[in-house]
């Protein structure tokens, strides 16, 4: 179930909404961590630092759609074009935020999660709710009960 994670850095200390299980290929694609990247995906297709050549590829992706894990998913095509576009592992999953300083290391150095940038785009875009993701009209039910969940009780 979608949880949350506190990133801390110096000087630096943060709430995230977090996944159980990697989203994606291959993936176990639970309904509500598949949810919450999906409406990332959401967001950032409307985000002006979105970068033109990907966003038609995020705008594709529908908050609420059953994921197949397969390559040709458009989660998993949004996934690929996102990994691409910001360097770091390109595998086709968003995975667990694992670390409490939000950081992982590959063979080219430290690179901060995907779903950072995601539940960033998600902050942005719900200055005045977030994290309160039930709010948004977009949110699909079972990422708003999982949300309520972590927040309520």
């Amino acid at each position: 179930m979608v949880s949350g994670i506190l990133v801390q850095k110096p000087g630096f200390r943060k709430f995230f909404w977090n996944i159980d299980a990697e989203v994606g290929l291959n993936s176990p694609n639970r309904t509500d961590d598949v949810q919450l990247v999906q409406l990332g995906y959401a967001f950032m297709a409307m985000a002006p630092t979105t970068p033109n050549e990907i966003r038609a590829t995020f705008a594709a992706v529908q908050v609420g759609a059953f994921c197949t894990g397969r390559d040709d998913d458009p989660l998993v095509q949004a996934i690929f074009a996102h990994e691409s576009s910001r360097g770091g592992t390109v595998d086709g999953h968003v995975s667990v935020i694992g670390t409490s300083n939000g950081i992982y290391m590959d063979s080219s150095g430290p690179h901060t999660y995907m779903l950072t940038a995601l539940v960033n785009n998600i902050q942005d875009g719900m200055p005045n709710d977030f994290p309160r993701l039930d709010k948004h009209p977009a949110c699909p039910p079972d990422l708003k009960a999982a949300v309520l969940k972590v927040l309520i009780a």
